[in-house]
């Protein structure tokens, strides 16, 4: 195999490994991104269910407090811290702190003057309140007097006028207040009466009440000063206390009020800052307050409980529960899925480690061929150097060589004890200076140093010059046989070198010459003209080749297990191949057996040239 196709091999390998090693990887990194995938898409799932299962949770606990939300909406005194109701941009609930701010006191000071039986208020324009005014001061003429029945018909009274003339909150509270407190003050209030006014309300007639005094001032705490509501409510429970008149949730709604909930406009159930949780309405939003702690424990539990989670899983809210439900990020933290990833992750960095080694050993078997491959075309060319040169150095001795023994034949051809050993020097000689120039020749042809020089050629003369090389210095009889040329055989030239021609003419004779078996050795030439082109084929009548021989002889230095005995060095048969590719021809075996080889060489039509010998 030549040097161009190794190396093409070598290449073709280097990326056929570069490949797999390529496609091993993104097989490993699609196993690590599934591993990983496989434990993401179980955690998502279990997280979309802790997210859709704390949502129909906080839809359930609002449904739930739905009966207290209308409640509230509907009773001042009803609780309403956690409840939260949105009506038209404003907050109903929670109730807020709402009186107006300032320290000024015109409820305080109404009552103080309502309360004084020795202050007469002036007569106003408006009639109800002229009419509360005179019932004050029968009842208070009542109560001076200690007519139990004046006080009875006086209260009645104020009563039925309350009922018939509902007055702003701002004089209707503190006129209530200050009745009641010199009620009390000149004897014991019915317990009743006092729930009625202060607490239940005042029946109407008609089968509804009129607001009690504790509603009344939760309802219109706007209509005071933040110093007139805490100074009312203060009667409020100084008047009910002692009469055992409810007042607890009174005092818990006085407390509770507090600051506004930044709702805005609700659109989809949300968490808001505080613990909010608001649905939408067609008017606003209603929702409760949730503890975010306990419920996210309720639900790990509640999972937990269904077998969705394992005893070592928890929810959590890493970026907190505020904004809209189906938006929330909830979190399912467990060792196990940690654990999991991480074995995904070292598996696949063994594999790639694996991988990485691999390519580095294929890199580093790779380095070594190719270091291997220069050190050894390196030692060829020092070999081939070191043979062309003693190759060139024994010229020179071989021509002395030969010369003396040419010398020898001269003087000795009729000395009878010479025999002819001058004439086996000089064949002795010839055949040492043809392996040599055999040598010298394959080295440059494989080096590419000789390069066909072609010219006009005429075959009959590379014909006789080749005859004239092998015929006279084989040995043995030879008989040379050309067949096949035609008529104008002097005239047939040929566009080649001439020299590289009769070179491959000579090794094919030779050979056929050292390995005949019989006498005389028969080799014969045959010129076929071709419709494109020229063959020549040289037969010979030797004793064949095996198969496997015939298809390794032009290979460079080999000779077949039956020439141990014969001399050469491999090379002839190789020089003619190349010569014959300097050509761009051909040479094959075209046939063997026992009754000789036949070498087919095949010219193309662009060595054929037809003119005058020179």
């Amino acid at each position: 195999m030549s040097r161009r196709w190794l190396v093409l091999l070598g290449v073709l390998g280097i990326a056929a490994t570069g490949l797999g090693l390529w496609g091993l990887h993104r097989t490993f990194v699609a196993e690590h991104i599934a591993a990983r995938d496989a434990v993401t898409v179980r955690r998502a799932a279990v997280e979309q269910y802790a997210q859709a299962a704390m949502a129909q949770a906080l839809a359930e606990r609002t449904r739930a407090k739905a009966a207290s939300i209308d409640r509230a909406l509907a009773d001042p005194l009803w609780p309403a811290r956690d409840l939260l109701l949105w009506q038209r941009g404003q907050q109903i609930l929670p109730r807020q702190a709402d009186a107006v701010a300032g320290a000024l006191t015109p409820a305080r000071d109404l009552y103080a003057r309502l309360v004084d039986p020795d202050v007469t208020p002036e007569d106003t324009a408006d009639a109800p309140w002229d009419e509360r005014l005179r019932l004050r001061r029968a009842l208070f003429d009542a109560l001076a007097a200690k007519d139990a029945d004046a006080v009875a018909t006086a209260f009645r009274g104020i009563l039925a006028t309350s009922v018939r003339f509902v007055l702003p909150a701002e004089r209707e509270v503190p006129y209530m207040l200050a009745m009641l407190a010199r009620f009390a003050e000149a004897g014991q209030p019915d317990p009743g009466l006092l729930r009625m006014i202060l607490h239940a309300g005042v029946p109407d007639g008609q089968g509804g009440r009129i607001e009690s005094v504790q509603r009344r001032l939760l309802l219109r705490r706007d209509a005071f000063t933040q110093a007139d509501f805490a100074f009312l409510a203060e009667r409020v429970v100084a008047l009910a206390t002692p009469a055992a008149v409810p007042v607890d949730a009174f005092k818990d709604r006085v407390a509770d009020a507090g600051p506004p909930v930044p709702a805005g406009e609700i659109v989809v159930p949300t968490l808001l800052p505080g613990g909010w949780y608001a649905l939408p309405t067609p008017d606003g939003a209603r929702g409760v307050r949730v503890a975010t702690a306990p419920m996210l424990q309720s639900l790990t539990a509640s999972m937990r409980g269904r077998s969705l989670l394992g005893s070592d899983y928890s929810v959590t809210a890493p970026n907190g529960l505020v904004g809209p439900v189906h938006q929330l990020q909830l979190e399912v933290a467990s060792p196990e899925w940690a654990r999991a990833l991480k074995a995904a992750d070292d598996a696949w960095f063994q594999k790639a480690l694996l991988l990485w080694v691999t390519g580095a050993l294929a890199l580093g078997l790779i380095a070594l061929v190719i270091i291997d491959q220069a050190r050894r075309r390196r030692f060829l060319t020092l070999k081939s150097d070191f043979v062309s040169t003693v190759s060139h150095e024994l010229r020179t001795p071989l021509a002395s060589i030969r010369l003396m023994g040419e010398t020898l034949e001269r003087r000795f051809k009729d000395a009878p004890r010479a025999k002819d050993y001058p004439a086996r020097i000089v064949r002795a000689a010839d055949g040492m200076a043809f392996l040599v120039e055999n040598i010298l020749s394959f080295n440059r042809l494989d080096k590419g140093r000789w390069v066909a020089r072609r010219a006009p050629a005429r075959l009959a003369d590379v014909l006789a010059a080749a005859r004239d090389k092998v015929v006279p210095h084989a040995g043995k009889p030879v008989e040379w046989q050309v067949e096949g040329l035609p008529d104008d055989a002097q005239d047939l030239t040929l566009n080649v070198d001439a020299e590289l021609l009769e070179l491959l003419l000579v090794n094919l004779a030779r050979n056929a010459a050292q390995y005949a078996q019989r006498s005389p050795v028969c080799v014969t030439l045959r010129v076929e003209r071709l419709p494109k082109g020229l063959q020549i084929s040289v037969a010979d009548n030797g004793p064949g080749m095996a198969p496997d021989v015939a298809k390794r002889v032009f290979t460079a230095f080999f000779r077949a297990p039956s020439s141990a005995g014969t001399r050469g060095s491999g090379l002839g048969l190789a020089i003619c191949q190349k010569i014959m590719a300097l050509h761009r021809g051909t040479i094959r075996v075209a046939a063997t057996g026992p009754e000789g080889t036949t070498f087919a060489l095949r010219f193309p039509q662009e060595v054929m040239q037809t003119c005058p010998a020179s």
